[in-house]
């Protein structure tokens, strides 16, 4: 019990950091990056309630504060998940990454479906699969390296939940920018 807890706790810990730090700069970068790429539309307001070209306190505070609350889904994710995940970190990485990114790009989408009518789509999806992943690759090699996993090889009900799990991440993030593209 007591090295479970200490998990949940190092994966709370380090999803929040890793959110905070790097998901909410490159939220806030790549915010930049889509109204530089899109100036017509300056004033627009996003379905979160940013407007569009303004640069201000109260919106990178919330860039960052989304980031925060979302690393600490995927640190909690990862920590409780990892024994389902094969036993390398490598490729525990992989699949996590993988997975986090398929998910978060499908439910960001529907919860923002509205503005992929006024920002330039391609450009949209990409920074978002970017920033998901760029932010979820740290999350296992740091829980890793603060709480180490007991060595264990996960059998075939473990794996055939992982296969399932990802297929359905795969689905949720194709019909997520299917949504996108066709969003009016």
């Amino acid at each position: 019990m007591r090295w479970w807890l200490r998990s949940v706790a190092v994966g709370f810990t380090v999803g929040f950091g890793v959110g905070l730090v790097v998901g909410g700069t490159l939220g806030r970068v790549f915010m930049r990056l889509l109204f530089l790429a899109r100036e017509d539309a300056l004033g627009f307001e996003t379905a979160m309630g940013a407007i569009v070209g303004e640069f201000t306190g109260s919106g990178t505070a919330s860039i960052y504060a989304f980031g925060a609350i979302a690393g600490v889904a995927l640190g909690l994710a990862y920590a409780v998940g990892r024994t389902l995940l094969p036993s390398g970190t490598r490729v525990r990485t992989i699949l996590f990454t993988l997975g986090t990114t398929a998910f978060m790009l499908g439910q960001i989408v529907r919860g923002n479906r509205e503005d992929f009518s006024v920002l330039p789509v391609t450009l949209s999806l990409v920074l978002i699969v970017g920033s998901v992943a760029l932010t979820a690759a740290p999350v296992p090699f740091l829980v890793e390296r603060l709480a180490p996993d007991r060595m264990r090889s996960p059998g075939r009900a473990a794996q055939g939940v992982v296969l399932l799990g990802m297929t359905g991440f795969a689905v949720f993030a194709v019909t997520g920018v299917v949504l996108a593209y066709t969003a009016v």
